[in-house]
């Protein structure tokens, strides 16, 4: 028995030492024109964790595992994505008391002496002729993470790039603690955290690439953990107007709730959020055209961008056969209707009346939305992982894991992307998806 926790806890340091080099590797040394390479590597990173979380008994080993992982990136710069160059600057503008929704970085490149530094200049540089050309389309708290790190990190990127990742790193450590909390509210495995914080994904995508997705799921967690709790519920239009102020998503889930709150407390938490919400966003009411200039870059995400395409891309083909052209247009424009009418069936249609199928409702909901949208970076996934933890699938578990083959689109100077390696993405996660509806038990037995 001796020698055997010693073969285990040898084992277990192996496999944290090589997970150690890979994060070293993608966060410090290579790019996402190096597809190959990085999408193995992003694979093998999701083996050895899979083995890592089986040879964990403690929670306290998870945690620091998982802390260890995150601060191996600490000063990386982010190759993988070019976001954080318009985080920054978004930043920068809040902290000259300048709104990031009035103005594209074009325009105020080009009219002011003030972006004339190296340190603007480096940033406008740095976040791409797309982003440039764009208005913000970061909700208020997210500017307000932002703004923290320009204050912090002043006109320095390094600084400021250190300073939002130890926001995120501070939002994962909130989301493991009340993630247990939630686990155990729900009479679930403590252990299950373990998939949300060791999962490369998250701290690839959250920790290295810098995106806020994280933020938004903590405040949704503690949010949710508050709802489920009685006569607390009142307390949770708080965090969940916060979760909405960094990302949009969560105003697609919330309506599963009407069942479970009951109409009377439902009205209420809903007035509540949308009250709490609004003023979260008064900063987008500054100014005459701050909300407008909001949404139309919102709208991009359904009429115009294209990236790692479900059900849109077979529709899509269809389009070019019956009409000739990319339909994305004409789909953008009845996409809302889609997302409303499947929030209505998932509302009052689906039985949502307890906790656990409240969240089944939410991350089939978010799924189904995810499998029409046009565009599904990896780090969308996120959300699904996270809701995933506490729900009778794992197949959000996988998709964390295929919707990295997306990265090879960036392996070739036209970026095509490639359709084999999408079809076997989708078809792997429908197909697990389907098995674990019609089984009524997670493919991945260990997340029981």
């Amino acid at each position: 028995m001796l020698r055997k926790k010693v073969h285990m806890k040898i084992l277990q340091g192996l496999f944290v030492l090589i997970s150690l080099f890979g994060y070293y590797y993608i966060g410090y040394e290579i790019v996402r024109e190096q597809s190959s390479v990085l999408v193995l590597l992003y694979l093998s990173l999701f083996v050895f964790t899979y083995l890592l979380i089986r040879s964990c008994d403690s929670l306290k080993k998870i945690l620091g595992i998982g802390i260890l992982f995150r601060l191996i990136l600490l000063i990386a710069t982010p190759l993988l994505s070019q976001d954080f160059y318009r985080f920054i600057w978004d930043g920068m503008l809040v902290a000259n008391h300048l709104n990031p929704y009035e103005a594209t970085p074009d325009f105020l490149n080009q009219s002011s002496a003030f972006f004339l530094s190296q340190f603007s200049q480096d940033l406008y540089n740095g976040m791409g002729t797309l982003s440039a050309e764009h208005y913000s389309n970061y909700p208020p708290l997210n500017q307000l993470g932002f703004y923290i790190a320009s204050i912090l990190g002043g006109d320095s990127i390094l600084a400021n790039i250190v300073s939002i990742r130890l926001l995120l790193i501070l939002a994962d450590l909130g989301i493991f603690w009340i993630g247990i909390k939630l686990l155990n509210l729900l009479g679930l495995p403590e252990k299950r955290i373990a998939f949300y914080f060791l999962n490369p994904l998250i701290i690839v995508e959250l920790i290295g690439n810098l995106h806020w997705e994280g933020a938004m799921m903590f405040f949704f967690l503690l949010g949710l953990y508050y709802i489920f709790i009685e006569n607390k519920w009142k307390w949770s239009f708080i965090p969940m107007a916060a979760s909405i102020a960094l990302k949009l998503i969560p105003l697609m889930i919330l309506p599963l709730l009407w069942q479970f709150l009951k109409p009377k407390k439902s009205i209420l938490f809903g007035l509540l959020t949308l009250m709490c919400s609004l003023m979260f966003f008064i900063p987008l009411f500054i100014g005459q055209e701050g909300i407008e200039h909001y949404l139309k870059t919102i709208s991009l995400w359904f009429n115009r961008f294209e990236f790692n395409g479900s059900l849109y891309y077979i529709i899509r083909k269809l389009g070019y056969e019956v009409k000739g052209y990319n339909i994305i247009r004409m789909f953008g424009k009845v996409t809302p209707y889609i997302i409303i009418a499947l929030v209505a069936c998932f509302t009052f249609i689906r039985n949502n009346k307890t906790p656990k199928s409240v969240i089944n409702g939410m991350l089939l909901m978010l799924s189904c939305y995810f499998f029409i949208s046009t565009t599904v970076h990896p780090w969308y996934i996120v959300c699904l992982v996270t809701i995933g933890l506490f729900s009778n699938y794992s197949y959000p578990l996988f998709w964390s894991a295929l919707v990295t083959l997306s990265y090879v689109a960036y392996g070739n100077y036209n970026f095509n992307e490639n359709f084999y390696l999408i079809s076997l993405q989708y078809g792997l996660v429908y197909g697990i998806l389907v098995y674990e509806m019609i089984q009524k038990k997670v493919l991945l037995h260990h997340f029981k």
